[in-house]
């Protein structure tokens, strides 16, 4: 692989149109490892690409784009990848609670904003849990194979259900729970400037920074809620992981050797 032009924070990869598109790699593990750079990235969406990122990606030798958004939200903007196919596009679409963040204006427009608490995304990031392990097992495949590396996986704002990825997969290599909270954090830091014309979008319509933040915010609250409620019901993210995930044994110690170093 080719080495990564990273900027000053070590993780964000340089692209103008999409701008959480970082590496989960630099994170120190329990037993002292470091989880590998230049590996797995995660992002927002890929669908404003313009053709010097999709040259990049290509030039930086991506493999595989998971696209964990619904069929709806990819439909409505499609990732622009490059066009030879040498980089894989799997959909690997996650849903659920009736949630489609395609629809979501159009629900704040019939004035249907009630679910606009974090309750509700305590709840979301539970279902995401329970739900789509093999989705996350699919990731997690691939992810344990150089000849798939680099990847990246993401959804819309990059920050979601690419954080409950990106969260499960560190803790599975072993990164503290601090660590990735601090991982999840970065999102508000990197999506801020996109999301100002979105407050102002909302705020059009009576929905205030406050009500919102719960849906454009990465809060800490429901990855929290996540990692209490996997610790509650199957035990160890290594049981999880094997159980809900599908993975066996030989794929999670390949998965640990590829990424770690």
């Amino acid at each position: 692989m080719n080495e990564l032009p990273i900027l000053n924070d070590g993780r964000r990869l340089p692209l103008s149109q999409a701008v959480n598109f970082r590496d989960i790699g630099g994170y120190r593990t329990f037993e002292n490892h470091i989880v590998k750079q230049g590996c797995v990235f995660r992002s927002d969406h890929l669908s404003r690409l313009t053709l010097e990122d999709q040259e990049r990606l290509q030039q930086l030798q991506f493999k595989y784009v998971c696209d964990l958004r619904t069929l709806r939200e990819q439909q409505k903007a499609p990732d622009l990848l490059p066009p030879d196919s040498s980089i894989r596009l799997l959909s690997l679409p996650v849903e659920a609670e009736n949630f489609d963040p395609a629809i979501v204006y159009k629900r704040l427009l019939a004035g249907d904003d009630g679910w606009l608490t974090m309750d509700f995304f305590i709840r979301l990031y539970r279902s995401y849990l329970d739900d789509f392990g093999q989705t996350w097992g699919t990731v997690f495949r691939l992810a344990a194979s150089p000849a798939n590396l680099p990847l990246v996986f993401h959804c819309t704002g990059g920050k979601d259900r690419t954080g409950i990825c990106a969260a499960l997969l560190l803790k599975v290599l072993g990164v503290s729970e601090s660590d990735i909270l601090t991982d999840h954090d970065l999102s508000n830091i990197y999506n801020a400037e996109r999301l100002k014309p979105i407050y102002a979008k909302f705020s059009a319509i009576g929905i205030g920074k406050e009500k919102a933040a719960p849906y454009l915010q990465a809060a800490r609250e429901p990855l929290v809620a996540m990692f209490d409620h996997l610790k509650n019901k199957y035990g160890t993210i290594e049981e999880y992981v094997l159980k809900q995930a599908t993975l066996d044994r030989k794929t999670l110690t390949a998965l640990r050797a590829n990424l770690l170093q």
